[in-house]
Order: structure tokens, then C-alpha cells, then sequence
């Protein structure tokens, strides 16, 4: 039988193996490391779906990149929780796998996805081709979004795909800069479309990248990025910035 103890003494080994700088198995405040993060993040989610949810079909992340890049795929970059869960201090699971591609190459990553789970119903939209399990409806009897293959319809993301996409050296994963990860974040929280208990999940996860990486921000990068969700982003990134920093709350999204 596994006990808390063994738990915590495998977690700090996985830390140090996944060789993230300055991660502190005993500080919540610590970024986790891409690595750690996305194996926790998709264990939570495997192990809910398992216990929850035996009918779903259980995508990882993983498996989505293998597939995508095995169809010849090359400029991609992994979004969402999954992406950006190594910047924050404790993982958390997340129902869905988001990857942003170029419109050059949405067929491309849309059949292999297909093709790999045919059992998936697919929906194209105009920022998203979304792919669904029928067997693991919400609450109003939909099907829920298992991968989003996101595109770059806005400049930001297109400067994302551009410019602020690194290769983590422990998983080998594309992810988000924690720059992009957090103009992302905040794109979404100043949304209009944006649903408000979406809206607290961002506010909370932005909120904990930008305290655990404070040193790691470039706040020049961070501005330029942000005037690109709108003319005054730059300057209101930064605010909620020190906000943030101050442990004060953050303004009504506009």
C-alpha cells in the first residue's frame, strides 16, 4: 500500500529529475516544472475519468502531440491548463487538451486526430476545430470537448505560435512561454464572451503564474504581447501585474 509518505518522497524525486530551476517540493509557492506538471495534471484527470467516468475516452496529452506530430506537424504549441500548468505552484486536472496550430496546418492535425479517435465527434468552427466524446456528457446532455485544436485567429496568438513557443528539456513538449502563458490567461479574463465561473479560474491561474514567476517575467515582452488582445493591454497587464504581486484583488473585467 502506497502512504502519504511514499507519495511525497516520489514527488520530490520526480522534481529533481525533471531538473526545473528552483523548484521546491516543499513550497506551494514554487512553479511545479512543465514536466512534473503535466504528469500530475493527466493522472488526476486519468485516475477522475477512471473512477468517474468509465465510459469517456481517456486522451492525454501526450497522446495528442504523438499524433499530431507523427502526421507531420511541426509548428504547434501545446495550450491551455496543460500548457501552461508547469508555471503554476500545485497542478490541477483539466478535462480537455488544447493545441494551437496555423491554419496551414489545421487539416492536416484535424484528420490525424480523426483518424487516431474516430469515436469523437467533430466540429469545426471558426477559431476551432473541436473534437467530442458522446459517451461523457455534461450536465445538459452535450457531449464534452475532449481536444481543441485551437488556431491563431487573433494577432497574439499568432505572435505566440511566432515567437514565444519553447521546447521544455525534460519532456521534449512545445509550450508556451510563461509570457504567452499569462497574456493568454489574460485574453480570456477580459473576454466579453467569457463565462464569469471561466472567468474566476483564469483570474486564479493568472494570478498564481504571475506570483510563482515574477522573476522570470519579462515585462517589456509581457506588454508588447498584451497590446496585442487590445490598445490598452500592455499597460493594464501590468497592472494586475503588481496587483498580483501585492496580493490585491484584480479589477472587474471590462
Amino acid at each position: 500500500m502506497t502512504t502519504p509518505s511514499d507519495n511525497s518522497i516520489r514527488d520530490a524525486i520526480l522534481l529533481k529529475e525533471d531538473g526545473f530551476a528552483g523548484v521546491d517540493a516543499t513550497n506551494p509557492k514554487s512553479p511545479s516544472g512543465h514536466a512534473y506538471g503535466i504528469r500530475t495534471s493527466t493522472r488526476l484527470t486519468s485516475d477522475y475519468r477512471q473512477t468517474h467516468r468509465r465510459t469517456a475516452v481517456d486522451v492525454t496529452p501526450q497522446e495528442v502531440m504523438d499524433c499530431i506530430e507523427a502526421a507531420g506537424v511541426s509548428n504547434w504549441v501545446l495550450m491551455g491548463l496543460h500548457g501552461y500548468v508547469g508555471y503554476m505552484p500545485m497542478p490541477r486536472a483539466t478535462q480537455d487538451v488544447d493545441i494551437m496550430v496555423p491554419y496551414s496546418q489545421k487539416k492536416k492535425a484535424s484528420k490525424a486526430i480523426a483518424a487516431r479517435w474516430p469515436m469523437l465527434q467533430m466540429r469545426e468552427l471558426s477559431q476551432v476545430v473541436r473534437f467530442m466524446d458522446p459517451n461523457d456528457l455534461d450536465a445538459d446532455g452535450k457531449p464534452k470537448p475532449v481536444i481543441d485544436l485551437m488556431l491563431p485567429w487573433s494577432e497574439f496568438q499568432k505572435t505566440i505560435l511566432l515567437h514565444h513557443v519553447l521546447v521544455d528539456p525534460a519532456s521534449g513538449n512545445r509550450i508556451p512561454t510563461v509570457v504567452a502563458a499569462i497574456v493568454s490567461k489574460y485574453a480570456a479574463l477580459v473576454s466579453p464572451y467569457r463565462d464569469a465561473d471561466k472567468r474566476d479560474y483564469d483570474s486564479g491561474d493568472m494570478r498564481r503564474i504571475m506570483k510563482a514567476n515574477d522573476r522570470q517575467i519579462d515585462r517589456e515582452a509581457l506588454s508588447s504581447l498584451a497590446n496585442q488582445v487590445w490598445a490598452g493591454g500592455g499597460e493594464e497587464i501590468k497592472q494586475f501585474l503588481e496587483l498580483a504581486l501585492r496580493d490585491q484583488p484584480f479589477p472587474g473585467s471590462r
